[in-house]
């Protein structure tokens, strides 16, 4: 890893693991004492021998179907990169095996953090796999013919998948102000040459916004296509019925006139007297609904 370069990693770290970090880097109580549990949000410090700082990522739950919020803390001084984690982070431990394995030299503990981080985001576009394949599904079922129960669990993938898509972005886009701030102190701290690595950095997790929300957009359309396709199906069920409504309104007419509880109605005494009713009622359904048919309503 370098012959001055150290990485090392805490998870779930004890009293006496904190201690021993204390000890590397000379660490101040209130950064110790932090290190303790997952912090509540983001931050950097620029301390006298190192710089402390604070980067969340997204890890999605197979159970709740949804991206929750990671954390890792960072201390950097000029010869060792520090690493505390609350839960095992599989990207993580792979990049250490990766390093240990080959040892790869650095040209300064900045070098190894790029590296690290890098590894993240390659980490983090991997996370965003789950939401392209939902993404192409919705896409492939949304002009097939559907029930309404089907069209109902499409609307509710579209709801499902937006809601991972905001959770996403929630916890990626701080990360861009966190980076920035890194980049002015990590300057300060390290040299001006070090803007390179940090500036790779920016646009990195830049490409992985431009992703959320290509999704984001492309999902919104999704939604809204599909609300439209219900309307109009809506629409056909609403003109279906209103012909069938106008179609009925002479059978109704004549079936009221004729049953009307008076003397000398014509037809009603005739020996032939229904179906002379019955044919006139068909006639204007029939003269109904070629009229319908001539102005292009149905």
């Amino acid at each position: 890893m370098g012959e001055n370069i150290r990485w090392l990693h805490a998870s779930n770290p004890n009293e006496e693991e904190l201690r021993e970090i204390g000890k590397t880097v000379k660490l101040h109580p209130l950064i110790l004492e932090e290190l303790k549990t997952p912090s509540a949000r983001t931050k950097i410090e620029h301390h006298k021998n190192y710089l402390y700082f604070i980067y969340y990522f997204p890890v999605f739950d197979e159970k709740e179907q949804v991206s929750r919020r990671s954390e890792i803390d960072f201390v950097v001084s000029k010869k060792e990169v520090i690493t505390v984690t609350y839960e095992r982070i599989a990207a993580l431990e792979e990049l250490r095996a990766n390093i240990t394995a080959h040892s790869p030299a650095f040209e300064n503990s900045l070098a190894l953090v790029h590296r690290i981080l890098i590894s993240l985001f390659s980490f983090e576009e991997r996370q965003l796999d789950h939401v392209r394949e939902k993404v192409e599904r919705i896409s492939g079922e949304l002009f097939h013919e559907r029930e309404r129960e089907r069209e109902r669990f499409l609307l509710q993938k579209i709801s499902y998948v937006k809601r991972d898509i905001s959770q996403y972005g929630i916890i990626v886009r701080p990360q861009k102000h966190m980076l920035e701030n890194l980049a002015e102190t990590a300057t300060a701290f390290f040299s001006i040459s070090s803007a390179v690595y940090l500036n790779d950095l920016l646009g990195e997790h830049m490409k992985i916004i431009e992703q959320i929300d290509n999704y984001r957009e492309a999902v919104e359309d999704f939604e809204s296509t599909n609300i439209q396709l219900i309307n109009l199906k809506n629409a056909e069920v609403t003109k279906t019925f209103t012909i069938l409504a106008f179609l009925t309104f002479p059978m109704m007419l004549f079936a009221a006139l004729f049953s009307m509880n008076t003397t000398d109605t014509p037809l009603v005494s005739g020996p032939h007297g229904f179906w002379a009713i019955l044919g006139i009622m068909v006639l204007a359904m029939g003269a109904m609904f070629g009229y319908f048919r001539k102005r292009d309503w149905i």
